[in-house]
């Protein structure tokens, strides 16, 4: 019987386009039972309020937004962007940066926005 720990070890030995396709089709369709008739194993709606519900570090959110930490630090202190500080270190709110990407960037270059309140 396959587990999850000898499946994950195969998709690491995938080509990098390959693992890719298995990432796309977990987070586009979940992972479903061999007979269509029977429920997703993996909830995505589920699954992605769980991981909402951690926050994020400043490298995760400058990853997620794809800019520079050094950019995300400016548009916090430009109040573009709410972020928590506990002591040296930032947290983000999924759900704010979700927020933040769907309304703000776009294709165009993320560093020519306009300056926009955000409240913290």
């Amino acid at each position: 019987m396959p587990t999850a720990e000898k499946i994950i070890k195969e998709i690491y030995l995938l080509t990098v386009e390959e693992r890719e396709k298995v990432a796309r089709h977990i987070i586009e369709f979940g992972i479903k039972g061999v007979h269509h008739d029977l429920p997703e194993i993996l909830d995505i709606k589920d699954w992605q309020d769980e991981i909402a519900q951690k926050p994020f570090n400043l490298k995760q959110a400058s990853d997620y937004l794809g800019v520079s930490s050094v950019t995300l630090r400016r548009w916090i202190k430009k109040g573009r962007i709410s972020a928590y500080k506990v002591g040296r270190a930032y947290t983000f709110d999924v759900r704010d940066l979700k927020r933040f990407k769907k309304n703000h960037l776009t294709k165009e270059s993320a560093t020519e926005l306009p300056v926009q309140t955000v409240p913290a």
